[in-house]
């Protein structure tokens, strides 16, 4: 009977770890059995290629350039949308007619498919038409080829990330903070403390596991962004923006 009870929770988890395996596993081993390959849509078959592939990119300008693109977007980005969503986390917690409002006007970007949010950007930072030079050119400013500049193009890459994917780490914020248990706060308040000091020592401090775990989602989707990218710049001007999931489609695709 014991021996059945300790297999019990196993059999529970059964179902979700062939999933894993069929959705996950597989298609990674896959893709390792063909880095192995000499493999293009061009080409009739597949070749094995022993660690040539792997000797080219790693001695390949291009793919290190994009290695850093990737990196430095996920930094920033992963940055600016811990900082943030943790600020609409805070004032999403607060409980009132309008802030139910706003819990749901700042889950509007994250609804929105990435490619459909890349076009929007890719539209307000047009050269002729965008609305962002429209409103520099109110101020006295003359027009910015935002997407034409290699030196430019990352900004936009980077604000259309953080406007749709914060939202996503504001959540995660608000459901650690709706576990906080409320005697805490009402505790700082007869002790006399701050909001500052009831967000270090009280917040901070329990929100870092809640934080931690949006981060490291953010971070494996960043890494691995693809449309977004693909769609606002195309991985220009000249590469500037070439993340590392771009260059691949390229490789392979084109």
């Amino acid at each position: 009977m014991i021996l059945r009870k300790t297999k019990l929770p196993y059999l529970f988890l059964l179902p979700g770890i062939i999933l894993v395996l069929v959705f996950n596993f597989i298609p990674f081993l896959d893709t390792l059995i063909l880095s192995f390959k000499n493999a293009k849509l061009i080409l009739p078959e597949e070749r094995f290629a022993g660690i040539v592939n792997y000797q080219v990119i790693l001695t390949h300008s291009r793919f290190w350039y994009s290695l850093f693109i990737t990196l430095s977007f996920t930094f920033v980005s992963i940055s600016l949308e811990a900082i943030l969503g943790l600020c609409l986390g805070l004032m999403m917690n607060r409980l009132s007619p309008v802030n139910n409002l706003l819990r749901i006007l700042i889950l509007v970007p994250w609804t929105i498919p990435t490619v459909v949010t890349a076009r929007m950007w890719q539209w307000i930072f047009d050269y002729n038409l965008g609305i962002a030079n429209y409103l520099l050119q109110g101020i006295g400013i003359d027009q910015i080829n935002w997407l034409g500049k290699p030196w430019l193009a990352f900004f936009p890459m980077i604000i259309a990330d953080v406007w749709k994917t914060t939202p996503f780490v504001a959540i995660i914020v608000l459901a650690g903070l709706s576990a906080i248990p409320h005697e805490m706060y009402k505790a700082s308040l007869v002790d006399g403390a701050n909001g500052w000091q009831r967000l270090r020592y009280i917040f901070l401090p329990l929100l870092l596991p809640v934080l931690g775990v949006a981060i490291l989602f953010r971070a494996i989707d960043a890494m691995r962004i693809f449309d977004l990218v693909y769609v606002l710049t195309g991985g220009g001007p000249g590469g500037s923006t070439e993340t590392v999931s771009v260059y691949a489609y390229k490789l392979f695709f084109l």
